[in-house]
C-alpha cells in the first residue's frame, strides 16, 4: 500500500465523521446523517481493536464497543441484547432502513424531538440533532484517547479523499 495515500485516522474522524455529518444535520439531511453514523460508530470501535481495520465478520462487536466504550452510558443499556446495532445499524446498512420499534426524528417535530432516547409506543425515539451531539463526543474521546496514545492511530487509505 502506498502511505502517501494514507491520512491519519484523527484527520479522516474530524473530517468526515464530525465536519460532513454535522453539516448534513444542520442542513437537514438526517436520515442519511443517521445512515451515516450508524456505520460510523462501527468504524469508530475498529479503533478499539487490534484487528485490521477491514477485519471480517466485527461488526457487531465493534458497534457495540464503540456504543459501550464511547457514548454516553443511557446507550449501553439501549443496546442490550444488540438492540441498536439490529434495529439501527444492521437495518440502516441493508436495508436503508430503521426497524418498526425506532423513531428517526429531529427537533423540529413537536413532540418526538424533545423525547431523545425515550420509549413511545415501545418504539425508541433517536433525534438526529441530539444524535449527532453525542456521536460527535464520541469521536472526540476517541481522538482523545489516539492522541494520549490510549488508542492506536491507524491509517485510513485516501485514495477516493477529496479536498474540499
Amino acid at each position: 500500500m502506498n502511505t502517501e495515500n494514507n491520512i491519519a485516522a484523527k484527520e479522516f474522524i474530524q473530517k468526515v465523521f464530525i465536519d460532513e455529518i454535522g453539516r448534513l444535520v444542520e442542513a437537514g439531511f438526517y436520515h442519511f446523517a443517521f445512515v451515516i453514523m450508524a456505520q460510523g460508530l462501527e468504524t469508530l470501535g475498529s479503533f478499539l481493536d487490534s484487528k485490521p481495520l477491514k477485519a471480517r465478520e466485527q461488526s457487531k462487536l465493534r458497534f457495540s464497543h464503540a456504543i459501550n466504550r464511547l457514548m454516553p452510558k443511557q446507550y449501553a443499556g439501549l443496546n442490550n441484547n444488540h438492540r441498536l446495532y439490529d434495529q439501527l445499524r444492521a437495518s440502516l446498512a441493508h436495508t436503508f432502513t430503521v426497524s418498526l420499534q425506532i423513531y428517526l426524528t429531529s427537533k423540529s417535530d413537536p413532540v418526538l424531538g424533545k423525547n431523545h432516547l425515550q420509549e413511545i409506543d415501545s418504539k425508541l425515539i433517536l433525534v438526529a440533532e441530539d444524535f449527532y451531539e453525542d456521536f460527535k463526543k464520541a469521536c472526540e474521546r476517541l481522538m482523545e484517547g489516539m492522541e494520549k496514545g490510549i488508542i492506536p492511530d491507524k491509517k485510513i487509505n485516501a485514495e477516493f479523499y477529496y479536498t474540499f
